[in-house]
This record gives C-alpha cells, structure tokens and sequence, in this order.
C-alpha cells in the first residue's frame, strides 16, 4: 500500500523531471533524499514502487544491496541516526518477502574485520577524495587538517576510504548522484556544490546532476 504521504502525482513528477537517471538511480536519490529530509516513513513504499517494477528476484535483490549501500554511505553526510531510520524502513519492506530476506542473507559484509586494513583504506580514501575535488583535493584536504588533523584522518579513512570507496554494488557517480541528493534537504550550498561537481569528475553528465537536483528539491517541497 502507498505511503500516504506519496501521492501518484509526486511520483510522476519524479519520473519526468529525473529522465536522465536510470531507474534505479533515480529512486536511489530519491530515497537519499527522503532520508536527509527526514522522510523515513516513505522510504518503504518508494523502494516497493521499484520492487514491483522488477522481474527477476536477482534484480530486486541488487537494487535492495544497492538501496543499503546508499544509506550506509549517506549516514556520512547525513548522519547515522538517519540512516538508521531509513534503514528501518527499508528493511520493513524486505522482512515481508522470505525470497528476498534468503537472498540477502547470502551476501556477505562488505567492510568486517577481515577485509580491513587501515592503509589500504586510507589510500582507496586518498584516491577516491582526488577524484572527486580534482585540482583543489590538497587545498580541501589541507583545510580540513587545519580544522583538526583528526577530522582528516576520519574523513579520509572512514567516510571516503571505508565507506564512500567501496563500489560493490554502488560505484563512484551513482554514489555522487546519490550525495546530491542528501545535501540538497541540509541547505549547505559549499557541500552541495562541491558534490555536484564531484559527480561530473565521477562521470555523471551535466543532464544527470541537474536530474538529481530537481529531484531532490522536489521532495524537500513536499514533506509530511
């Protein structure tokens, strides 16, 4: 059943104006941004609008990792009580289809113990930060020392090395895309941009960053 906060004409308007993004993109920052706005509760029934698109159990399984993947991630933007409750929602959903739960229960955790390794993160961090602010990287890098060299080292290692980094199931553009659409509810312009142009230098054409954009704006008008 449709969260009754999500009306057919809202999804319709996502559909129109976020064209440039596939599917499964374009619910993905949707739901980043449902999560950054405190949304939560429609979470559940956006990822069943895509659920029941799909054939395939495989494929529904993909887009269910690729839906976690994007929370996790976002938890470094928009903290991690949001992703906990967005989350919460999603897995709601997923609890009711025992195909879906089995599948998922096969996949194994993407960051334990065991594939840690503080260099390797650290430099999958270092690599991933160029990419994204390019020729001002050192610049940003060498501002956020001298904010406090720990906060750094925790947004080299942890949020870009260990989380951002990992493409699994969501690689550097659409995790970039999905960025846009976190910051966009937090009004935090310098953030905003430099992610926007950072999903450019990640490959995202200049159609698919403004698709993200209109898209998130779009829900940050309608709130529940």
């Amino acid at each position: 059943m449709m969260d009754e906060h999500i009306q057919a004409d809202e999804l319709k308007s996502w559909d129109s104006e976020a064209q440039a993004l596939d599917d499964n993109v374009r619910h993905l920052v949707a739901i980043s941004a449902m999560a950054s706005a405190n949304r939560t509760s429609s979470i559940a029934s956006v990822a069943r609008r895509r659920l029941d698109q799909l054939a395939q159990t495989s494929e529904k399984v993909f887009f269910i990792q690729q839906t976690r993947e994007a929370i996790l991630k976002m938890s470094c933007l928009m903290g991690t009580p949001k992703s906990i409750n967005a989350l919460t929602s999603l897995m709601s959903l997923v609890g009711s289809d025992s195909d879906l739960v089995q599948e998922l229960a096969k996949a194994p955790a993407l960051r334990s113990q065991e594939n840690y390794n503080y260099s390797q993160m650290r430099a999958r961090g270092q690599d991933l930060f160029d990419g994204i602010y390019g020729r001002h990287a050192v610049t940003v890098e060498g501002k956020l020392r001298g904010l406090y060299p720990d906060l750094a080292e925790v947004v080299m290692v942890d949020c870009y090395g260990r989380l951002l980094g990992e493409t699994s199931y969501l690689d550097g553009r659409d995790t970039e895309l999905c960025a846009i659409g976190s910051l966009v509810p937090q009004d935090v312009p310098s953030q905003l941009k430099s992610h926007c142009l950072g999903a450019a230098r990640m490959g995202a054409t200049e159609d698919m960053v403004q698709a993200a954009l209109r898209l998130a704006k779009l829900i940050c008008t309608k709130r529940p």
